[in-house]
């Protein structure tokens, strides 16, 4: 469904019981579908949403550079306008960045989070990389990328032992408009939540794959020291996207954090 949003228009899907809320924010270049598996595993009694992103799958994709509080306040407006009060969160790699957003704008708003595979603060050759992905976009257009980003994101071997998931990561790079990428882009080396980490109350566990080369199992170690009381899980032979790499240990990990913050 298409729902009317902070000055946009998103692409939206709810599944599941009527149970407390999750919200799932997938990473850049990726779309809502990159939680169909979590999503499965949470349906049965939880209400997921999932959304496009602003540029990303079927949402609209307005041109010109967004920041990361124009992303997460597109998350607290698709909050606002779906009638949601409080929810769990989950998100992946730009989506960890939005979730921290939200636990620090918006911390009524957050039940828990989970942050996978996502950084906290920006470094020069961070910052330096995603310009030059901007430039290689602006002038070959989004397939100037796609082979390049899926190597980034994957383990070692992934292609010979999935290629089904390599398929899948490459299509929903190529799917991604050049306006939703270069915005998104354009926001990240703006990165700057690690002075604020301490703020957080909610409970939050951070996850991250062992071979994760765009946000380093060290980044997520020290993202998680820096949270109190958050918990810290390293998925072995994972890359970026660590929830397709190993769906299996990813779902039952954000599974049973939500559960037992429900529990409580």
């Amino acid at each position: 469904m298409q729902v009317s949003a902070n000055g946009s228009t998103f692409n939206c899907r709810i599944d599941g019981a009527d149970g407390p809320w999750v919200m799932l924010s997938h990473g850049l270049a990726t779309d809502l579908t990159m939680w169909d598996e979590l999503t499965g595993a949470l349906k049965d009694r939880y209400r997921v949403l999932r959304y496009d992103a602003r540029g990303h799958g079927a949402s609209a994709a307005p041109a010109g550079d967004y920041s990361l509080d124009l992303l997460v306040d597109d998350a607290a407006a698709l909050l606002d306008a779906l009638d949601v009060k409080q929810t769990h969160f989950a998100g992946l790699s730009m989506g960890g960045m939005i979730g921290l957003g939200m636990l620090i704008k918006h911390p009524q708003r957050m039940k828990s989070a989970a942050i996978a595979d996502s950084r906290h603060t920006t470094t020069p050759d961070f910052t330096q990389a995603w310009l030059d992905r901007i430039a290689a976009v602006r002038k070959g257009g989004i397939e100037a990328v796609v082979a390049s980003t899926v190597s980034r994101w994957s383990s070692e071997g992934l292609a010979e032992r999935n290629p089904a998931a390599i398929a899948r990561m490459e299509a929903m790079v190529r799917g991604t408009s050049a306006n939703g990428y270069c915005g998104c882009a354009a926001a990240l080396p703006r990165l700057n939540y690690g002075s604020r980490l301490s703020e957080i109350k909610a409970p939050t566990l951070v996850l991250c794959g062992d071979e994760d080369h765009g946000a380093p199992p060290e980044n997520s170690r020290q993202m998680s020291a820096m949270i109190k009381g958050s918990r810290f899980l390293e998925i072995k032979q994972a890359g970026h996207i660590s929830n397709i790499e190993q769906p299996g240990i990813f779902n039952d990990a954000v599974r049973g954090f939500f559960n037992g913050i429900e529990a409580r």
